[in-house]
Formats: structure tokens, C-alpha cells, sequence
């Protein structure tokens, strides 16, 4: 097989993905099923998990001798679109990119690796920890005797997870451990998001935890996760741009005013145009650099690509929903109208990992060190 056959190859492999993904999605409710999940509690469908798992969405970027289907980040982030293109509230991201990030660099024998795949489980990662003045704070959580104690900040997934895989520390360096969801000590305070979600903030007092792994692989293996995490949110930002783009087309070529539609007027379409070249080029953008992901190795320039493309899908996102709500008018910033949905989980997905300005800032400064060092 040549080359550009191989390439093909993949290309058909990566369209039937998302078309099984978008199928799978629409049926369940589309963007309609998040509304009805927020005005819910803002948790997620532990059925829909399950029913990703058995269309093989989990396993995407987990190579196949770890139990997974073996296609690369760049599948992860095919999923990650449809995702976003329905603002899904299940923990597609998290999974492929950290809980299952993590334990397949790790520990890829253990039992909850074949759990998460399958949507048995679903796993919370917790690394961060926030200081005295709220930012964030070099790691105090410790782990001693088997046995869990300090706090956790910004748990994306905490509510509905049946555990949490926390970074802490030990004598001996950073240590992964596991900690169930109802073991003793744990107390999980529910922070409300701007799209219904939630972050948890987690306290641990004496709580019994097993140990994965330990040493500077821990470390090694969390930046690689959150560089894989950061590229698919996104490319999940992608998809919701998109989608945000195409209720506003629809909608400004029914809205009239002056007893014309507003998509007649050439400065809506001016308009427009420019939002459909943004998305365009974030899209082609993060579809790439997941592409150079999942051939590069140095986890230095992994990083840079993922804020990369981190940095352009946020500025789209912001910009598509901001205007996208102004062409609706005044009904764009009522809750009867989807386009606010929208709005605000693209707030919540810019934030999440890192906004545009910090991912830029990390890219422009990997330039002027490389430009230096020539």
C-alpha cells in the first residue's frame, strides 16, 4: 500500500467515525438533551456514557494492545467535535484525554483501563490545587500509608465520577493514586459553571487511596495527559463553533427587519463571511496539530501544538458566539433560545485548561526561545 493510499485510508476511517459519532449524538436529543441535563442538576447520562463506550469512542486514541482501536489523537478529536456541535455534557474529553491519558502511560494493565473503555466507570482527575490567594499552588496533597489528606481544586468531572485519580505527594516525589468517590473522608463541594456544569473541589482527610505509580514518571505522563486534553478541548470548541455558526446562519435568514430578511443586507453578510473564514481556519488548524500529535514524541513541542491550537479554537469560539448572540438581538440573550447554550459553554471550555492569551503567550515564547537559540 502506498503512501497516499495509507492516508486515504485513514481519511475514510476518520469520516465513518464522525458520521457514527454525529448519528449517535442526534439520536440521544442533540443540543436539546444538554438543556434538559442542566435544567436537571447539570450532571450527565451515565446511559449515553455507556453507549459511547459500546460504539468504541473511549478506546479512539488507546493503542490496541492496551485494549483500544488505536487511532490517534486525531480520532479522539473527530469525537470531540460532535461533542461540541451538541455541547454534550459527558465526559468525553476528560476520559480520552486525562482519566484515560494518564493509566495507559502509567498503568495500562490495570482493571480500570478495560472500565473506562468500556463505560463501566467514570474516573475525575485531580492535579491542581488552588493557593491562599485562589490561583494556583504548588502540590501539599500528601499521600502517606495508604492514606489520602490535603485538597484538590477545579475537578472537572468530580459530580457523577466513581473516583478520582489524584497527583499528590509523597517522600518519595508525585505519586498517582486511586481514591473511590465514596470512600471515607472525601468531601466534594459542587462549584456551579456558566453552562450548568460543575467543578469540584476535593478534600481529603485520611482517606484510603491505592497507589498506580509514582516517581517523575507521574509528572512525565500528567503533561503529556493535559497536552492531549488541552488539543481535544479544541477541537471540541471546533465543533461548537461550528454549530453556533450554522443556528446563526439559519436564524439571520428568517429574522426580518424593514420587511427584509437580515441575511439580505450586505453588512450581515460581510459579516458572516468573516466568521465562516475563522472557523474554517481554527478547524483546519486543530485538525493538524492533532495530526503532528500523534506523530511527535518530544513532549515539549507536544505542548507547544496543543496550546497552539488551544489558543486559535478559543479565539474563535469567543468571537463566533459573542456575534452570534448580537445577530440574534434581543432574544439571543434569553434562555428560550439555544444560541445562549452555546455562548456559555464556549466560557466555560475557553477557560478550562487555559484561555487563549495563556496559550498564546506559551506559544510566542517557544518562538522567541527557538529564534534565540539559532
Amino acid at each position: 500500500m502506498t503512501q497516499t493510499d495509507t492516508v486515504s485510508s485513514e481519511q475514510e476511517d476518520l469520516r465513518l467515525l464522525r458520521e457514527s459519532a454525529r448519528t449517535l449524538f442526534e439520536r440521544a436529543g442533540g443540543s436539546g438533551r444538554a438543556r434538559k441535563l442542566r435544567d436537571a442538576g447539570g450532571s450527565f447520562d451515565p446511559n449515553m456514557v455507556r453507549e459511547l463506550a459500546e460504539a468504541g469512542v473511549f478506546g479512539v486514541a488507546v493503542p490496541e494492545e492496551q485494549g483500544g482501536l488505536g487511532m490517534g489523537l486525531a480520532a479522539g478529536g473527530v469525537i470531540a467535535e460532535e461533542a461540541g456541535r451538541v455541547i454534550a455534557p459527558e465526559p468525553v474529553v476528560l476520559t480520552i484525554g486525562l482519566s484515560l491519558g494518564l493509566l495507559r502511560r502509567l498503568c495500562p494493565e490495570h482493571p480500570k483501563m478495560a472500565q473506562l473503555i468500556g463505560g463501566e466507570v467514570s474516573l475525575a482527575v485531580a492535579w491542581q490545587e488552588r493557593g491562599p490567594g485562589g490561583a494556583p499552588a504548588d502540590a501539599t496533597c500528601r499521600y502517606a500509608d495508604g492514606r489520602l489528606t490535603g485538597n484538590k481544586a477545579w475537578v472537572v468531572g468530580a459530580t457523577g465520577s466513581q473516583g478520582f485519580l489524584v497527583v499528590a505527594e509523597q517522600d518519595g516525589g508525585p505519586v498517582l493514586v486511586l481514591a473511590e468517590a465514596t470512600a471515607d473522608g472525601v468531601v466534594i463541594d459542587k462549584r456551579a459553571q456558566a453552562d450548568g456544569s460543575s467543578l469540584g473541589e476535593l478534600s481529603f482527610s485520611g482517606t484510603p487511596a491505592a497507589e498506580l505509580a509514582s516517581g517523575d514518571a507521574v509528572q512525565a505522563a500528567l503533561a503529556e495527559a493535559v497536552a492531549d486534553a488541552t488539543a481535544l478541548a479544541a477541537a471540541e470548541l471546533v465543533g461548537l463553533s461550528e454549530c453556533a455558526f450554522e443556528i446563526t446562519l439559519e436564524y439571520i435568514k428568517t429574522r426580518e427587519q424593514f420587511d427584509k430578511p437580515i441575511g439580505s443586507f450586505q453588512v450581515i453578510q460581510h459579516r458572516a463571511v468573516d466568521l465562516n473564514v475563522m472557523c474554517e481556519v481554527a478547524q483546519a488548524g486543530v485538525r493538524e496539530v492533532l495530526a503532528l500529535m500523534d506523530r511527535e514524541t518530544d513532549q515539549k513541542v507536544r505542548a507547544q501544538l496543543a496550546s497552539r491550537a488551544k489558543a486559535r479554537a478559543v479565539t474563535t469560539a469567543k468571537r463566533i458566539t459573542r456575534d452570534a448572540v448580537q445577530l440574534h438581538g434581543a432574544v439571543g440573550y434569553t434562555d428560550d433560545f439555544d444560541i445562549g447554550l452555546y455562548l456559555n459553554r464556549a466560557l466555560v471550555l475557553s477557560a478550562w485548561l487555559g484561555d487563549d492569551a495563556y496559550h498564546r503567550r506559551i506559544w510566542f515564547d517557544a518562538r522567541e526561545a527557538e529564534g534565540a537559540a539559532q
